[in-house]
């Protein structure tokens, strides 16, 4: 599976069933899971190599994966763009899409759920394979607190969970501090490209200028 449907199955509560991403992060979110599977593919990359730098196509090439190339087919014919546009662009109803090919899959179970007197509809995620996701977050803590290396798979989930402020996701609140700390090294590790190291840092730029945005609106609301 790829990056944002590993991000959605460690973020799907096995209790409540609850996606544990917030509303102002989702587009974001998955936008990054889809840049750094596309940096990882060598479609994309960030130049310069540096925080003023902007996304750039490198390889035009479709992927196989529809959801992906969906993302892809945002970016693909738009020269150069700066990360928080490209990530905005690419994530686009990503969690839905994401949601939907894990229900269509059999990963994931939906489920609804009323309130209010039934005047509010939610719906709920039930894990089809709970050992699955166990053996992932496993995977997950073994890298922040283990010392365990980093690899494709597990190295974009640190970096994405440490860019959103999701650690306590995976890891208990007396740990989160260890974790953080370990989840900055994990980003420059030899797991990484180059591009890939710029497709995290990109994500946390635009999480951290989604926070700031969501914050201001709340406060003057």
């Amino acid at each position: 599976m790829g990056t944002a449907e590993n991000l959605v199955l460690v973020a799907t509560d096995p209790g409540t069933g609850k996606v544990r991403i917030g509303s102002l992060q989702r587009d974001a979110l998955l936008g990054g899971a889809f840049l750094l599977d596309l940096a990882m593919a060598g479609r994309t990359t960030v130049e310069p190599p540096t925080k003023k730098g902007k996304v750039v196509v490198v390889d035009p090439t479709p992927v196989e994966d529809p959801i992906l190339q969906q993302a892809f087919a945002r970016i693909r014919s738009h020269g150069r763009l700066a990360p928080s546009t490209a990530v905005g662009r690419l994530g686009k109803k990503g969690l839905d899409l994401v949601l939907d090919r894990l229900v269509d899959t059999g990963r994931l179970r939906r489920r609804e759920q009323r309130h209010l007197a039934g005047l509010v509809r939610l719906h709920r995620y039930d894990d089809t394979d709970p050992a699955r996701r166990e053996q992932l977050v496993e995977r997950v803590r073994a890298v922040l607190l283990g010392g365990h290396p980093a690899n494709a798979e597990t190295g974009p989930l640190v970096g994405l969970l440490a860019a959103s402020g999701s650690l306590p996701i995976v890891v208990h609140r007396s740990e989160v501090k260890a974790a953080k700390a370990r989840a900055r090294d994990v980003s420059s590790a030899d797991w990484a490209s180059e591009g890939v190291r710029q497709a995290i840092e990109a994500t946390q730029t635009t999480l951290l200028v989604t926070a700031v945005i969501g914050g201001v609106v709340a406060g003057s609301s």
